[in-house]
């Protein structure tokens, strides 16, 4: 088995001319397999795999045709073509590692729900969706980290100077009112 590749553009002339090349390449051989892909939506990128058959004639006799013949209207078909089976390959999806649950103790767990009350009622109050006050995340890990004072939030993702100056006074007197 042999292989072969072609370039088929998409947006200019010369595509009409690369599938009379590719077309009459085709005549001659018994395909397998045939992978494409359009390539930056520019041209088709196609790998042929192939056969030959007892009376194929060399490839660069077949590649004299286009000396012979003109370019053909875009709008008529140029020669017939029955298409071998064709695989487009798709990009991998990257597989996904199932996240690891966390598990609070009940003092985390107790704090992690006062402060998700805490800031669903300045959520209210302000009138800004929760998220934009604290991500639950957030909440999480100051929960975990057992938050002490307003330097220690800055170690939280999420949490940077302004916001921690904002509520820090505030999540503070909630962990120790949960505790």
């Amino acid at each position: 088995m042999k292989c072969k590749t072609f370039k088929i553009h998409l947006q200019d002339e010369t595509g009409n001319f690369d599938e009379m090349k590719f077309n009459k390449f085709l005549e001659n051989v018994s395909l397998p397999q045939v992978f494409a892909s359009v390539v930056n939506n520019e041209f088709w990128s196609i790998a042929v795999f192939y056969e030959e058959s007892a009376t194929i004639q060399s490839f660069a006799e077949t590649q004299n045709f286009a000396k012979e013949k003109q370019f053909p209207e875009r709008s008529q078909p140029t020669e017939s073509f029955q298409p071998a089976k064709t695989f487009i390959e798709k990009p991998a999806k990257a597989e996904t590692v199932p996240p690891v649950p966390i598990v609070l103790t009940a003092d985390q767990e107790k704090s992690y729900a006062a402060l998700r009350s805490w800031r669903n009622e300045q959520a209210s109050q302000t009138g800004l969706a929760p998220y934009m006050i604290a991500h639950n995340d957030s909440l999480m890990q100051i929960a975990i980290l057992e938050i002490k004072n307003k330097e220690d939030l800055l170690q939280i993702k999420g949490f940077g100077e302004k916001r921690a100056e904002k509520y820090g006074d505030e999540i503070l007197r909630v962990l120790n009112a949960a505790e």
